[in-house]
């Protein structure tokens, strides 16, 4: 919800299990969830920017945990190669050390930078939330997919800040497949679907048509607020350079441009 309250861009990096990848039962994808950061592997922490100055804050995550991290890595077929029919402490050893290299480098940044509030926690009761209405529950995703649950989440989030007012972008990934599958979309929301690494310019580049329009009176109505939905491949591998394109066009150029500016 924050995220879409501010004026430019929010980036939000998910853990979404995929149980049929990652081999463990649909039952324990929480379980697995939950032990990604409480062993150190998926620290929870929140870059905020302001005035072109960088405030860290974390929750909880950064410590690494020796045992919890082997549990993590057994409690996922993937990774049986590393318990059988040897145990590799070895290769295990180096990977909890690059994570713990990774970990020092965030808490440098979080002592660096400093914040007002270096621990964040975050409280909020489900109960009183608007359900959403955005995604309906007859998709085609996975039971126990970790994705299915962060769209939930996405989509509840969204409900209370934007209502129906609100277009998602949608890369090729299980996520487009699973919510369009015989040519009957799941959402009941404008949704877009976009091919592989340019989904966040796209996105960017509806948002941006719209605060033109609307500066010119071309348009009359609400600028609708987008999200874009995309995973590690299309999104955070091949697709990076277009992330980081469009955060930085919706940053200082929303504040520079008088068509953008004072714009949601």
């Amino acid at each position: 919800m924050e995220a879409l309250k501010t004026n430019g861009s929010g980036f939000i990096q998910i853990f979404s299990d995929c149980m049929r990848g990652w081999r463990h039962g649909a039952e324990d994808t929480l379980n697995v969830s939950k032990l990604a950061t409480d062993c150190g592997y998926w620290p929870l922490f929140t870059i905020r920017v302001k005035n072109a100055k960088p405030v860290y804050s974390y929750y909880r995550g950064l410590d690494v945990d020796k045992e919890k991290f082997e549990q993590f890595l057994k409690s996922m077929g993937r990774f049986k190669h590393l318990f059988r029919p040897k145990f590799m402490e070895e290769e295990i050893d180096e990977i909890i050390y690059y994570t713990e290299q990774r970990n020092a480098r965030l808490k440098a940044l979080i002592q660096v930078f400093g914040a007002e509030k270096p621990v964040d926690i975050y409280r909020i009761n489900r109960k009183k939330l608007e359900p959403q209405y955005h995604l309906q529950p007859g998709h085609g995703l996975c039971p126990g997919c970790g994705a299915g649950m962060f769209l939930n989440q996405m989509a509840t989030a969204a409900t209370q800040v934007a209502g129906k007012n609100i277009i998602y972008v949608n890369n090729t990934s299980c996520s487009e497949v699973s919510t369009s599958k015989d040519n009957v979309s799941s959402w009941n929301v404008p949704w877009v679907h976009h091919l592989f690494e340019s989904g966040a310019t796209i996105a960017e580049a509806i948002s941006t048509t719209y605060k033109i329009l609307k500066f010119k009176n071309i348009y009359q109505g609400e600028v609708p607020y987008v999200i874009h939905i995309g995973g590690d491949g299309s999104t955070y591998d091949i697709g990076f350079q277009f992330l980081k394109s469009a955060l930085v066009r919706t940053s200082s150029f929303v504040e520079m441009n008088e068509y953008l500016a004072n714009q949601k």
